[in-house]
């Protein structure tokens, strides 16, 4: 019996939008999305909010008033959805277990910050450069993103900018139980904020945000003068510390595995 105009109406309209619910899946697949795109989404979403709109994309390199050193809790990004990429292999997957990694060395503003300035350097990371930068941000796509969206704006080349970011890693002091935790650990993320404080002479907890994924810590974020030292971060940046809900840290692993693997 043909069917009425309704009907194939009805029919044609659920295929478009099963269609286009498909194309949506494929479009923020994990495994299609860059690596550092999704680091870059992590970290907005552990936030609560998008550290507020930023400045024009021309605006000129050095100019900015303070840094913020984002150190990742690296299990919960390898454990995520935001882990999966093949790019993400290195420091997911390598065997060797990661705590804390670098996402980034941030120029910031009191309200908003710089991104993709025009500077006087390349906008690829040299080879040389990017094998010293995974020292300290194990992911290539990482890096390069690093440099092109925040490190044009620091005023800086490649080199010294990466430079200045295993600088100002390798002066901050990892709390003995974040090093290697063998099982996950129960916490809040002011208590994460306090024992950073107390690992390091000379850092206020003013200086020191510490933000969350969903009910997992997700990174530690230090406030530094232009110089690399500590300072006290903005009220904007402080918004994005999770306070004193439980959360938890999920335990150091050298290989976690991929979905569907």
């Amino acid at each position: 019996m043909p069917r009425s105009p309704r009907a194939m109406m009805q029919t044609l309209v659920a295929i478009v939008l099963l269609v286009g619910f498909a194309l949506i899946q494929q479009q923020f697949d994990p495994s299609g999305t860059p690596a550092a795109v999704r680091h870059e989404a992590q970290a907005s979403g552990a936030s609560g909010q998008d550290r507020v709109s930023p400045r024009a994309d021309d605006a000129a390199a050095g100019a900015f008033d303070f840094y913020v050193l984002a150190l990742s809790w690296s299990p919960t990004h390898c454990a995520s959805e935001a882990g999966q990429g093949r790019d993400d292999d290195l420091q997911c997957r390598s065997g060797r277990a990661y705590g804390f990694v670098a996402h980034g060395l941030w120029p910031q503003s009191a309200r908003g910050w710089p991104a993709h300035c025009e500077a006087d350097a390349p906008r690829r990371v040299p080879p040389a450069v990017m094998e010293a930068a995974l020292k300290v941000s194990p992911s290539r796509q990482l890096v390069q993103h690093q440099w092109e969206k925040h490190g044009t704006c620091s005023g800086l080349g490649p080199a010294d900018y990466f430079r200045a970011t295993a600088r100002a890693v390798d002066a901050l002091s990892v709390p003995k139980a974040f090093v290697q935790p063998a099982k996950p650990l129960a916490t809040t993320a002011d208590a994460v904020r306090d024992r950073f404080v107390a690992a390091n002479p000379g850092l206020e907890a003013s200086a020191v945000v510490v933000t969350c994924r969903r009910r997992e810590i997700a990174e530690v974020r230090v406030c530094l003068d232009k110089a690399l030292r500590p300072r006290a971060c903005s009220a904007q940046v402080r918004r994005s510390h999770c306070g004193n809900r439980e959360v938890r840290m999920l335990d150091v692993r050298g290989n976690w595995p991929r979905n569907g693997e």
